[in-house]
């Protein structure tokens, strides 16, 4: 039995994709240099307290470095993008 490490990746990532989605779009989130950036850009009209910045920062985190992992299995970030917003 084999396992789809592109399919597990891409599962993952797009559960923490729908949570960061009400913020950005996915082109937003993966132009920008770090967090600090993107967060920057695109802050919600709610402040965010210190936890609720904590889990978007992790969020984010998790979220560029499953598309990093996708992208090396499939050889292409736009198609790991495109992966991570179909599902």
């Amino acid at each position: 039995m084999a396992i789809d490490s592109v399919r597990l990746l891409t599962d993952s990532a797009a559960q923490i994709w729908r949570g960061l989605s009400r913020y950005s779009s996915i082109e937003a989130l993966t132009a920008s240099e770090c967090f600090d950036d993107w967060i920057r850009a695109n802050r919600p009209q709610t402040p965010l307290d210190h936890a609720d910045e904590q889990a978007l920062r992790r969020d984010y985190r998790r979220l560029m470095t499953l598309i990093d992992e996708i992208e090396t299995l499939v050889r292409s970030r736009s198609q790991a993008i495109r992966l991570v917003i179909t599902l």
